[in-house]
């Protein structure tokens, strides 16, 4: 039974019912939310209704005001103003074109303005007592250049403070557009008509959404054209979401910064692109919504206290073995096989926790028997290679002692059969892996003796190896690899005879030694293969085979060193076409016996 009691079985059993609390709560708040939602429907609709009407009346003076200029465009009188050059005529065609700029403003008393103007400077307003501000010349004003821009097209700019009149300045919106000779594609000049901006003020402010509701409307560039609180909002006391106005691809949404209150109803004029925009405030959405919202407030909170003290108590004692266990595991990610879950739980999450310690220990004993065996494995590799001696290098030399004492070379037979001798011992090393630089040096001197009297006037060498890093220790056979590399693919391959350096100096990282030949080198893309195999970029052998050095070969030097020192350490190469190779060994500075 006490087994019974603690299972996970009845906790969630008894989280199910806290569950069924839970949901009578979403019910209530669901209730609410959906008496908000039926207003919220019918303010949207009321809304858009209302800001369709005023953009079709804005659409019509608009409409309007686009006639007008196409009218103006193509009239005669227009036309021979600003073709005339005689000064005499045009004094008098001026006057018929100002008669044709006055019918417009006597039909229409929310225009404000009507002019013409050419690419010289001049200009004709409808009002004779008009004149041009110096100070503002028309090719600078941003309708103007719109105008251009447009190729005939009529363009409406947004609410301005027009002054391209002489001490008159007026909230107006613009409409400019080109005029072209008639018949051709000929610019003589740009027309402007000025809509008050009392005429989009008398329609907006008309409009009532609410106690604290409005209506404002913007371009397609997110440039206010009217706004009831228009100075307000230039001098940043307040603020609108018109980036996510001009972005919305909705007609309705809800705002989501500024004021969070607020519901924008979006109505696009198809024509200009402007946008008409009606704010509602979501607490007016619903006469007594205080009301209800405290009705509702009061049991959600009830109910809700009641499954949250219960539902913490509940999830603590669920969720703290599971947190335990998770921490745990963690661990165990980054390695640490050595923690272990401290789970008291006698449920099903204890029983969990303890198998999975037992798995973590057969994990870590695993690893452990893993990681030895492939020490050993590549160690064995390793060395079975290095006892490798290559047979062609082997043959030659025997051929070459055969060939010298049959001609009576008998000098030249005993120093190079002493030079093999000593390389064999050498190589041996007592079957020791790491043995001190100085053997090394040694080693490969006597591999370079064999080849200069195998080579005679087509090799030479330096060793240059300073004394004092000669008692540092590194792994054994890793210059002479290199030097037979140096040989056969560099200097025997190059017209003339070869100089092979080998040298080394100690550095903050450590030991560096190198091999230097003046052979032919290697282009760009051999050396980059050659990289991409030290770097294991590149696994597949066969794609570096004229890469190998002798038996053992460039990787498998970089392994060993690898192996023994680290990752820090190993090969690099430069190298460049008829220039030659150089190769750098990096080694750690280490003095004394170590351990294999």
């Amino acid at each position: 039974m006490n087994k019974r009691y603690h299972s996970i079985q009845i906790t969630m059993a008894i989280a199910f019912s806290m569950v069924s609390v839970s949901i009578i709560v979403a019910a209530i708040l669901l209730s609410f939310s959906v008496t908000e939602e039926t207003a919220r429907l019918s303010s949207q609709q009321y809304t858009q209704q209302l800001i369709r009407q005023i953009s079709n009346n804005i659409s019509a003076y608009i409409d309007y005001m686009n006639g007008i200029s196409t009218f103006v465009q193509s009239d005669k009188d227009i036309q021979e103003y600003l073709l005339v050059q005689n000064r005499e005529q045009k004094i008098i065609a001026a006057q018929r074109a100002q008669e044709v700029l006055k019918t417009f403003i006597r039909s229409r008393k929310d225009i404000s303005l009507v002019a013409i103007f050419n690419f010289s400077g001049e200009s004709l307003f409808h009002d004779s007592a008009f004149i041009q501000n110096p100070f503002r010349p028309p090719m600078t004003q941003s309708w103007f250049t719109a105008a251009l821009q447009a190729q005939g097209g009529s363009v409406i700019s947004s609410s301005h403070v027009q002054n391209i009149v002489q001490n008159r300045y007026r909230w107006v919106i613009s409409l400019s557009r080109l005029i072209y000779k008639t018949g051709t594609n000929q610019q003589i000049g740009v027309l402007l008509v000025d809509l008050n901006y009392e005429v989009i003020n008398r329609i907006c402010s008309s409009i009532q959404l609410g106690k604290r509701g409005y209506v404002f409307i913007i371009d397609k560039n997110g440039e206010i054209v009217y706004h009831p609180q228009q100075q307000l909002i230039y001098g940043n006391l307040k603020k609108e979401n018109i980036q996510q106005i001009v972005q919305s691809t909705k007609n309705y949404f809800a705002a989501d910064n500024v004021e969070a209150d607020k519901f924008y109803s979006i109505e696009t004029m198809p024509v200009i692109g402007w946008k008409v925009v009606g704010v509602n405030y979501r607490d007016e959405l619903v006469e007594n919504r205080d009301k209800i919202r405290k009705t509702y407030a009061f049991w959600g909170l009830a109910f809700f206290s009641i499954s949250i003290l219960l539902s913490l108590f509940i999830a603590q004692r669920i969720s703290r073995p599971i947190r335990q266990l998770r921490n745990s595991m963690r661990q165990v990610e980054q390695g640490n096989f050595s923690i272990r879950a401290d789970i008291q739980s006698s449920n099903e999450i204890g029983e969990l926790g303890r198998d999975f310690n037992i798995m973590v220990i057969e994990i870590e004993k695993l690893l452990l028997r893993v990681t030895e065996q492939q020490e050993l494995k590549r160690k064995s590799e390793l060395k079975a290679l290095q006892m490798q001696i290559n047979p062609h290098f082997l043959y030659n030399t025997l051929d070459s002692i055969i060939w010298m004492a049959e001609g009576g070379k008998h000098q030249e037979v005993i120093d190079m059969s002493s030079a093999l001798a000593r390389l064999f011992r050498l190589s041996i090393s007592k079957g020791k892996e790491i043995i001190d630089i100085g053997s090394e040096v040694e080693h490969v001197r006597n591999y370079l003796t064999i080849q200069k009297i195998r080579y005679k006037d087509k090799l030479d060498y330096q060793i240059l190896v300073p004394d004092e890093l000669k008692s540092y220790k590194t792994v054994k056979i890793i210059l002479q690899p290199l030097v037979e590399n140096a040989i056969y693919h560099g200097i025997k391959n190059k017209e003339g005879p070869g100089l092979i350096i080998i040298g080394g100096s100690k550095n903050q990282s450590g030991i560096e030694l190198y091999v230097q030949d003046d052979g032919v080198g290697m282009n760009e893309e051999t050396l980059r293969k050659l990289k991409d195999r030290l770097s294991g970029r590149n696994p597949d052998q066969s794609a570096s085979t004229n890469l190998l050095h002798s038996g053992l070969g460039v990787h498998n030097v970089d392994e060993r060193i690898k192996l023994y020192f680290g990752t820090d350490y190993g090969l690099s190469y430069e190298s460049s076409e008829e220039e030659g190779t150089i190769v750098r060994i990096q080694l750690p500075a280490i003095e004394g016996e170590l351990e294999e």
